[in-house]
């Protein structure tokens, strides 16, 4: 005899998971305090139901419900006459070709809080103030100053609080490259009496 793939423990086991999901849905609608039957009434909600029933006749019974509204068909809208629109240029970033660095040198570096800025120093011998590119992380300045070898000094400095290095100064001295960074005034000053 050959297998039969819908045999009765197929059916069985079938009608045990519906009557699962039935629970499941039973049980969302006394969780969330909904009426399912609800989604059936709302205008452009639409499905089936579909119910396998089986007497004990050995043949199942399939029944499918449509539920809410049926579909309608729309007609498409004819598209509007595109009107052609100006976009405006985007602005023109300067970008300047960055050599890469092919060899990072040992620098001497050093870094002054005083009451009212902060001074970052670092030895930079044969660079020049246009190739000096400074970044921050979070409360890290980095600093990376290029030689035309393509070898580079690299520093990277945690800054106090209440600094703002948007505010900073580069300077180039020699061979000394010095930064300053004001820092904001925590407290109100005392004017004497």
């Amino acid at each position: 005899m050959a297998h039969d793939p819908f045999d009765d423990e197929f059916f069985r086991r079938l009608w045990r998971m519906l009557k699962g999901f039935d629970r499941e849905f039973r049980e969302m609608e006394r969780k969330f305090k909904i009426e399912l039957r609800e989604f059936e009434r709302r205008p452009g909600v639409a499905g089936f139901k579909v119910e396998i029933r089986d007497h004990g006749e050995g043949k199942p019974e399939v029944k499918v419900t449509p539920i809410g509204r049926r579909l309608m068909r729309i007609a498409p809208a004819e598209a509007p006459v595109e009107v052609p629109v100006e976009k405006p240029k985007p602005p023109k970033v300067e970008r300047r070709k960055i050599k890469p660095v092919t060899r990072m040198l040992e620098t001497n570096c050093g870094k002054v809080e005083r009451l009212d800025e902060v001074v970052l120093t670092m030895q930079t011998p044969g660079v020049k103030k246009k190739d000096v590119e400074i970044r921050q992380l979070g409360n890290t300045l980095e600093v990376i100053a290029r030689k035309p070898s393509g070898e580079a000094y690299f520093g990277a400095f945690e800054l106090p609080p209440y600094a703002a290095p948007g505010e900073r100064e580069v300077e180039l001295k020699g061979e000394l490259l010095i930064i300053s960074i004001p820092r904001r005034r925590r407290y109100p000053r005392m004017r004497p009496n």
